[in-house]
C-alpha cells in the first residue's frame, strides 16, 4: 500500500485531511488510513483517490482492487442484513458465489455474510457452521479480528433457531465478553459491533434474561448515538419496547423505532411494529 504517495498528493494539492474527507468519510477515518494504514471500505478509498486524481491501483493493494466487483455486492448484502431483507441478501450472494475473492479481508467478509444469511434463512446448521469454520479455523485462526466474534454470533443464531439454547448461549457468551473491547474504527466495524450487541441482546431476551439483554441493547444504542448510526437503532428500540413493562415507556420505544424505520425505509420492520402496536 503506497500511503506515502497518497499523502504527498494530498499535500501537493494543498488539501487538509478535513478538506479531503469532506463528504466522503470522517477526518478520523482518513487520519487512521494515513497514519496507521487502516484502510476503510474500498468505495471510500476510491472516492478519495478520485479527489486526488489518483488511480486506486496507485495506492491500494492489487488484490483488493481486483475484488472491487464482489465487494460491491457484499456491501449490499451487509445492508440487507441490517434491514432484515434476508431473501434479497441470499440472491445477492448467489451472484457473488463464482466471483474470485483474492484478498483475505474479502474472503473473511464473504464467509461471515454467507454464514449469517444461511442462519437467518434457516438453512441446515451444517451449512452455517461450514462458513463460520472457515473463519475460526483458517482465515482468522489467531482470532484477532471481529470476524471471529461475528462467526460466534452467527453460530449462536443458528443454534437458537433450532431450539438448542445451551449451545447458543455458549457462543453468545463469547461475544458478550468480547464486545466491550472490540474497536470502533470504521463505519463497517461500528455496524458490526452494533450487530453483535443486537443479536446477543435478542438471544438473552428470548431466554428471559431481561437484565442482560437490556445491558447489551443499551450498549448498542449508545454506539448508535455516539456515531450517529440510525439503521440498527430501529430494531434495537423495537426490541426494547417488547422488553419494557411501563406502558408509556413501551409507546416511547415504539415511536422511536417507527421513526428510525421510516427514516431508513425499513418497510418490513414498520409492518412488525404496526402489528405489535395493534396487538398491545
Amino acid at each position: 500500500m503506497n500511503i506515502e504517495l497518497f499523502i504527498a498528493r494530498r499535500k501537493a494539492l494543498g488539501l487538509s485531511q478535513k478538506a479531503l474527507a469532506d463528504g466522503i468519510c470522517t477526518q478520523a477515518t482518513l487520519s487512521k488510513f494515513e497514519n496507521n494504514g487502516k484502510a476503510p471500505a474500498i468505495r471510500i478509498v476510491a472516492q478519495l483517490c478520485q479527489r486526488l486524481n489518483l488511480q486506486l491501483e496507485d495506492v491500494f493493494p492489487t488484490e483488493r482492487v481486483a475484488d472491487a466487483a464482489v465487494l460491491k455486492i457484499l456491501e449490499q448484502v451487509e445492508f440487507d442484513l441490517i434491514t432484515a431483507e434476508y431473501q434479497d441478501a441470499e440472491e445477492q450472494l448467489e451472484k457473488a458465489a463464482d466471483m474470485p475473492r483474492h484478498d483475505r479481508e474479502t474472503k473473511l467478509q464473504y464467509c461471515y455474510l454467507k454464514g449469517y444469511v444461511a442462519a437467518l434463512n434457516h438453512h441446515p446448521i451444517s451449512d452455517v457452521v461450514f462458513n463460520f469454520d472457515q473463519i475460526i479455523t483458517d482465515l482468522d485462526e489467531s482470532h484477532i479480528t471481529i470476524y471471529t466474534q461475528l462467526a460466534y454470533c452467527g453460530t449462536g443464531i443458528a443454534y437458537q433457531q433450532t431450539g438448542d439454547n445451551d449451545k447458543a448461549q455458549y457462543y453468545f457468551e463469547k461475544v458478550r465478553h468480547a464486545l466491550p473491547n472490540l474497536p470502533l474504527e470504521t463505519t463497517a466495524s461500528i455496524w458490526r459491533v452494533i450487530n453483535l450487541a443486537y443479536y446477543t441482546g435478542a438471544f438473552y431476551a428470548s431466554i428471559a434474561d431481561t437484565e442482560r439483554s437490556l445491558q447489551l441493547l443499551n450498549y448498542g444504542i449508545e454506539i448508535c448515538a455516539r456515531f450517529h448510526v440510525t439503521y440498527y437503532a430501529a430494531r434495537i428500540k423495537f426490541l426494547q419496547a417488547q422488553l419494557a413493562t411501563d406502558t408509556d415507556e413501551v409507546h416511547e420505544y415504539l415511536n422511536d423505532a417507527a421513526a428510525f424505520a421510516r427514516m431508513n425505509k425499513n418497510h418490513q420492520l414498520l409492518k412488525n411494529i404496526s402489528s405489535y402496536s395493534n396487538s398491545h
